[in-house]
């Protein structure tokens, strides 16, 4: 078994499926992805899917747009199908925001968005079964929906290694290896393996290896529930995704009956935190949305699961070369937006190692850099999954 390679991709969860697929669409195929656990294991396998394009800034609307679209079509992408819904997308925010609103709704369309803005009267008139109290404005996103975040990494993953790149789980990486300011290996609990370029998509696992090539990121993490409940199909067929601004709560319909609601964003401990729901949380999810949507006053808790998101103090990743180590690239800290930006990320990921810059879309606002130089992204609504 060849212990060389062109690119090792560090981390199995969507973005390292990702990055290991677009290389290999530039021609890459000597590239090699290292996962300790399964495909998909962390972050990946705990986030809700939702595809929005409801951004504050042009760079995440652009790459909303372009991974939704992508992820919306995956099987003409990578030959694999990736489980899209088309449900719509209804955000909701306070009074104070509706300026915000506009304006965001405004860039969207500017990037060929179809995404509209309405008061909360007209909002009303399209989904009369859903309460817009204390709602100040809406916009509607008729294209968007969720995803199989299982089915989308694999299929990335399935792509490159039809294409000739190699996966191989249950690898732990324990360290990078540099000479002369270059990344040329990982040392594994398995043994050595040379690299001509180094992809850190790690998740919550990044800052050790950026600590020991002495490049710290000021990242941190978060415990996201997501609470699962069984809906009355009689009275909620379906029902479009929607997201509050008001309390940070978003929900969605999945397969079935099922409803998921994405509750709260605590600071945890990244390897001892609960992995399950907590009662109280489940029961301030159900009491807001029976609130929102009083149909769901029949709905039944069925348990429900927890992530971690890796957050950056702006909330906006960092998608970069890591400065003065050449071939050495790295994306981190997704806040919670890394599904949705996943093929765009996973493509500018590719293009860093081989171009050294992202040439698709400039991602150089997203750069390791920023914080050091205070030159931080900003949000309609503040420091939040909906930056």
């Amino acid at each position: 078994m060849t212990d060389s390679y062109d690119v090792v991709v560090i981390g199995g969860g969507v973005m390292g499926c990702a990055t290991l697929h677009y290389l290999a669409k530039m021609g890459v195929t000597n590239s090699l992805l290292l996962e300790r656990d399964t495909l998909a294991a962390g972050s990946t396998g705990r986030s809700m899917t939702i595809l929005r394009n409801h951004y504050s800034n042009a760079i995440t609307t652009r790459m909303a747009q372009e991974s939704r679209n992508v992820i919306a079509d995956f099987e003409s992408e990578t030959g694999h199908p990736g489980g899209f819904v088309n449900t719509g997308y209804v955000f909701l925010v306070i009074p104070g925001q509706e300026e915000a609103l506009r304006a965001n709704v405004a860039l969207q369309n500017e990037h060929g968005v179809d995404s509209r803005a309405m008061t909360s009267e007209e909002a009303a008139a399209q989904w009369p079964e859903i309460n817009f109290e204390s709602v100040a404005a809406v916009a509607f996103e008729p294209d968007s929906g969720y995803a199989d975040s299982s089915a989308v990494t694999n299929g990335f993953a399935l792509s490159a290694r039809e294409a000739g790149a190699e996966v191989r789980l249950g690898v732990n990486v324990t360290g990078i290896v540099l000479n002369r300011g270059r990344a040329v290996g990982v040392e594994t609990d398995q043994g050595h393996i040379n690299a001509g370029a180094i992809v850190l998509t790690a998740g919550p696992w990044i800052p050790e290896f950026l600590h020991s090539v002495g490049a710290p990121l000021p990242l941190t993490w978060v415990r996201h529930q997501v609470v699962k409940l069984h809906r009355p199909l009689n009275k909620i067929p379906t029902h479009p995704i929607i997201a509050d601004t008001s309390n940070g709560i978003s929900f969605r319909p999945d397969a079935g009956d099922l409803t998921l609601i994405g509750i709260r964003e605590d600071p945890t401990d990244r390897d001892t935190y609960n992995q399950s729901v907590d009662p109280s949380c489940a029961a301030d999810s159900l009491e807001y949305l029976v609130n929102r949507y009083p149909a769901f006053d029949e709905a039944g808790w069925d348990g429900g699961w927890s992530g971690l998101f890796t957050v950056t103090p702006d909330h906006h990743p960092i998608i970069d070369r890591v400065p003065g180590i050449d071939n050495l690239v790295v994306g981190a800290g997704f806040s919670g937006h890394g599904f949705k930006l996943s093929p765009t990320i996973g493509r500018g990921l590719a293009e860093l190692a081989m171009h050294g810059k992202s040439t698709s879309i400039d991602m150089s606002v997203l750069r390791f850099t920023r914080f050091a130089d205070d030159d931080l992204l900003s949000s309609a609504y503040g420091a939040s999954v909906f930056a």
